[in-house]
């Protein structure tokens, strides 16, 4: 029997039908209230864009420039994923950019609650992962607390890590010799996804040495990295390719986190003692017995605020490359036992070290983040913390990258007069493949005995 091109290419045509393309996601703000009410179970991933919607980046991008990556990336996520993504937030915590007309910022605190309170809404209607489209760097000051505060309720919060999943893509591609605000890598970006909104024109080239806590100021001798034009970076050598490189990859690394997400496992709540409406047949399940530590243990919660954002600063500090800084997290006397043994004691021998191991061709591009999640005050001024770390962007010595190291990291932080230091510092290193072989004192220039040829 001959078939006929039309019933061949009918035969084709349901065949095709069969192979399911992506389900795509859909915008909550474009569905009436029923169809909500159908798309937001416990296992509907929401995602909520996050970005400044008014925040200077320099006088060739404009103000609206975090809100327009936020969209864009949102609509990448809504083409890829079977996602709910919630309306934008464009207000959030944004201190470093305020002497520039037009910039706005939330305190830490109203931050942390927007983000708290929007979650909150939606989850009571069904959802429990949720995932913050973040673009920005200073919200993630914000986003950690509310979502160490969300597992209590057993609502699962992520974010996105923008620095992190731009820098494999950056290794080899950006010529700009560092910077992080309106920069070779952000410029791109925007070349690529709304050329409409750069101005070339009126790029320049403006770094700064990196002031701690990073903040711009257009007034010489300011407080703050000084930048007259509120870039931190080189923006001139900035590319459409490169921007479709950097978006290819943040986008992968949003997808990839959001599919994490979809099966992680979620928190388990905190326990209450009462409840406003028990189910039939249940009983209120009593929190745990804890013992109530005396006033002269405890630690206020800007303390603890403060004790976290050790973390971030420690992280930032490193970017930039700034031994002098980076040692000044330390107090005189504080120290670093490696996992070897080794140790560094005093803020001296670390910045000492810091100078040669940053300016080592293997740890040039590296990033070295810090996520403190637990803290005990052993009295008003003296806490130990714990935390997790991981440092990126290490190559061997043939100039190919090292797998990602990362492990457990245990402090202990002193008040001291210029704010809290670290005392002490301890970390363990998670096992790592054979071949190639990292170093086994990370973050350390001090080779080992079985890395010297």
């Amino acid at each position: 029997m001959r078939l006929s091109l039309a019933a061949l290419l009918g035969a084709a045509a349901a065949v095709l039908s069969q192979i399911q393309a992506p389900e795509p996601g859909r915008r909550l703000g474009d569905l009436a209230w029923p169809d909500a009410e159908r798309l937001l179970t416990p296992d509907t991933v929401v995602v909520i864009p996050l970005g400044a919607a008014s925040k200077e980046h320099g006088p060739h991008l404009k103000l609206k420039n975090d809100l327009t990556l936020a969209e864009y990336l949102a609509q990448r996520v809504i083409d890829s994923a079977p996602v709910v993504v919630a309306p934008t937030l464009t207000y959030h915590h944004y201190p470093a950019f305020l002497e520039y007309p037009g910039s706005t910022s939330l305190s830490l605190d109203t931050a942390r609650n927007l983000t708290l309170d929007v979650v909150r809404s939606l989850a009571r209607y069904g959802p429990r992962r949720f995932y913050v489209l973040n673009t920005g760097i200073s919200t993630v000051r914000a986003l950690q607390p509310a979502s160490a505060t969300l597992a209590n309720d057993g609502v699962l919060l992520r974010y996105t890590d923008v620095r992190s999943k731009l820098d494999a893509a950056s290794r080899g591609l950006v010529e700009q010799e560092g910077g992080t605000h309106a920069d070779e890598v952000e410029t791109s970006m925007m070349l690529y996804i709304d050329p409409s909104s750069v101005d070339m024109s009126r790029a320049a080239k403006d770094y700064g040495r990196s002031s701690e806590p990073f903040r711009l100021t257009r007034q010489t001798g300011g407080s703050g990295t000084y930048s007259p034009t509120g870039v931190w970076g080189d923006p001139t050598r900035a590319t459409r390719d490169k921007g479709r490189v950097f978006m290819d990859a943040l986008v992968n690394g949003v997808l990839a986190d959001i599919k994490q997400l979809r099966s992680a496992p979620l928190p388990v709540p905190a326990a209450t003692t009462t409840t406003d409406n028990p189910q039939p047949g249940t009983q209120p399940v009593p929190a745990p017995s804890v013992r109530e530590e005396p006033a002269s243990e405890r630690c206020s919660a800007g303390d603890e605020r403060t004790i976290r954002a050790i973390g971030f600063t420690y992280g930032t500090r490193w970017a930039n490359k700034d031994a002098l800084m980076f040692a000044a997290l330390w107090t005189p006397t504080g120290d670093i036992v490696h996992t070897d043994g080794t140790v560094e004691r005093g803020q001296e021998i670390i910045m000492q070290n810091r100078i040669v191991l940053f300016n080592r061709r293997e740890y040039r591009g590296s990033r070295h983040s810090l996520l403190l999640n637990m803290i005990r005050c052993l009295s008003r001024d003296i806490a130990v913390v714990d935390g997790r770390w991981d440092l990126r962007g290490v190559l061997d010595a043939k100039g190919g990258p090292l797998p990602i190291m990362e492990g457990q990291a245990t402090l202990v932080v002193r008040r001291t007069e210029e704010g809290w230091k670290i005392e002490a510092y301890r970390y363990t290193l998670k096992p790592q493949p054979a071949d190639p072989a990292p170093p086994r004192r990370p973050g350390s220039p001090i080779p080992s005995s079985d890395e010297i040829d």
